[in-house]
């Protein structure tokens, strides 16, 4: 029996791994040694079965899609549309008021007053939409009506 080749050096060669002086040795040597070829030969067969079975692995694997998240809503236009709602809802029940209460004649109807407030309990922690909204209609006689708004 002749210096063997060790299993490390068999497996460097079957992955391309040795240098050309290396790899020349190991074939000069394989060429005179059955039991090493044979080695060599399982070795190549155990790589190469190896190398099938993950390729059919793939082959089997299913890919999961990527997700695609939307981008956050931009939170600014929630509060303008808050905003534009009181408004409009404040213009409303001014026109109402203005409608309901016609002039009776005997006074002169210079104009009405409409204050626009928040509670005494102002949670600046809150966004403006969520706090509660006093509105006072003043009216020419003096009579003060509240609303609240949410």
């Amino acid at each position: 029996m002749m210096n063997c080749i060790t299993n490390e050096s068999i497996q460097r060669f079957i992955d391309c791994e040795t240098n050309l002086d290396e790899s020349v040795l190991i074939k000069n040597h394989l060429s005179k040694c059955e039991q090493c070829a044979s080695r060599v030969e399982a070795q190549q067969k155990l790589a190469d079965d190896i190398k099938l079975a993950l390729s059919e692995h793939q082959e089997n694997y299913i890919e999961i899609p990527k997700i695609n998240i939307p981008h956050q809503i931009n939170r600014r236009r929630p509060v303008l549309k808050m905003r534009m709602i009181y408004a409009l809802s404040a213009a409303c029940l001014l026109s109402f008021f203005v409608l309901t209460f016609p002039n009776k004649g005997d006074f002169d109807q210079d104009e009405i007053t409409m204050l626009e407030s928040f509670d005494d309990d102002f949670d600046a922690n809150l966004p403006v939409d969520q706090q509660k909204m006093m509105i006072h209609v003043v009216d020419p006689t003096g009579k003060v009506t509240e609303f609240h708004v949410k």
